[in-house]
């Protein structure tokens, strides 16, 4: 997956760091597990998600680091 240059300028704007492989994707995929325990919780909770046992697979195009 490849952002626009409108969805990388947003994220810049909120001060966000943009994914990036070596080979120029702008996307993760992280899977958590129930076996994972409270971290499992915590993004079932968090997204609003119903807790039936599967896993949460999240695809990340950005991050951010330190102080809110």
């Amino acid at each position: 997956m490849k952002l626009t240059k409108y969805q990388k300028a947003r994220l810049l704007e909120h001060e966000w760091d943009i994914y990036e492989t070596e080979d120029g994707q702008n996307c993760a995929w992280i899977r958590i597990e129930p076996s994972d325990g409270s971290i499992f919780g915590q993004v079932v909770e968090e997204l609003g998600l119903t807790d039936d046992g599967g896993d949460v697979k999240l695809l990340i195009v950005g991050t951010q680091q330190g102080e809110d």
